[in-house]
C-alpha cells in the first residue's frame, strides 16, 4: 500500500508539472485560464505536503525496518522523483541557471527567428512561449516572452538575437538591460516606468547596457525610475 500511494503521489506530479507547462494545450491561448493558474499554484503546495510527510512516513519505515529492501529503494527514488518535480517549476522559471538552459535546449526552434519580422501569434518556441515578434532596431529580432496563463501580457522579457560579444541596441536607454543567454541570443529585461509607447515616430538605437545577473535584471524590472 505505501509504495502504491507513492506511485499515484508520482504520477500526480508528473501531471501537475505538465499542467502548468509550455506543453499544455492551453499554454498557447490568450484566454490566461487564472481559475486553472490558481489550482495549480495551491495543489502544488499540497503534494509538496505531501511529499514531506510520505518521507516522514518513509524514514520511519526505514528505521524501524519494516520494509524490505528493494521496497526501501524503490520508495526513495519515487520521493526524489516527486520532491523534485514539485520543486522543479519554481526553480526553473525565474534563476538564471533555468533561463540559459530553457535558450539552449531551443536553440534550434529559435533559428528561424534570428530574422527580424513583426507577428503577433502567441506560440511555443522550443522550451519558450512568444508573444510577439518585433525590431525595434534594424536588424535585431526581438520575441516578447510570455508564460502558461499569462493571457498575452508579456512578462516584461524577451529574447533579442545579435551578436554575441557585444550588447544589443536599445530603442530606449534606460528602459531596458541585457544580459547573455547563450550563441548569439540575449535576454532583455524592460522596465515598464522607464519605457515610453510615446514617440515622435522616430527611434534611435544606441548601445544597449548589460547586467552582470539575471537576479540584477529581475532587479531592473521592478526598480523606480
Amino acid at each position: 500500500m505505501p509504495i502504491c500511494r507513492l506511485i499515484v503521489l508520482t504520477l500526480l506530479s508528473g501531471l501537475w508539472l505538465w499542467a502548468g507547462s509550455v506543453y499544455s494545450p492551453w499554454a498557447e491561448d490568450l484566454d490566461p485560464r487564472l481559475w486553472l493558474y490558481d489550482f495549480l499554484f495551491y495543489s502544488g503546495y499540497i503534494l509538496l505536503f505531501w511529499v514531506l510527510l510520505e518521507t516522514g512516513l518513509w524514514l520511519r519505515r526505514y528505521r524501524d525496518g519494516m520494509a524490505s529492501l528493494r521496497a526501501q529503494f524503490t520508495g526513495a527514488f519515487l520521493l526524489v522523483v516527486s520532491g523534485f518535480v514539485v520543486n522543479l517549476p519554481g526553480w526553473i522559471a525565474d534563476t538564471e541557471i533555468g533561463w540559459r538552459w530553457h535558450v539552449r535546449m531551443s536553440i534550434e526552434a529559435l533559428a528561424p527567428y534570428a530574422v527580424p519580422a513583426h507577428a503577433d501569434v502567441r506560440h511555443r518556441v522550443g522550451m519558450l512561449l512568444v508573444d510577439t515578434q518585433r525590431e525595434p532596431c534594424p536588424g535585431q529580432s526581438w520575441l516578447w516572452l510570455g508564460r502558461p496563463f499569462g493571457g498575452g501580457t508579456g512578462i516584461n522579457l524577451a529574447l533579442v538575437h545579435g551578436s554575441r560579444n557585444t550588447v544589443p541596441k536599445s530603442p530606449q536607454t534606460e528602459a531596458f538591460r541585457f544580459l547573455h543567454m547563450h550563441e548569439n541570443w540575449w535576454l532583455a529585461y524592460q522596465n515598464p516606468d522607464s519605457y515610453s509607447v510615446e514617440t515622435d515616430g522616430t527611434i534611435v538605437c544606441v548601445e544597449g547596457r548589460s547586467v552582470a545577473s539575471h537576479a540584477q535584471g529581475l532587479r531592473f524590472i521592478d526598480s523606480l525610475h
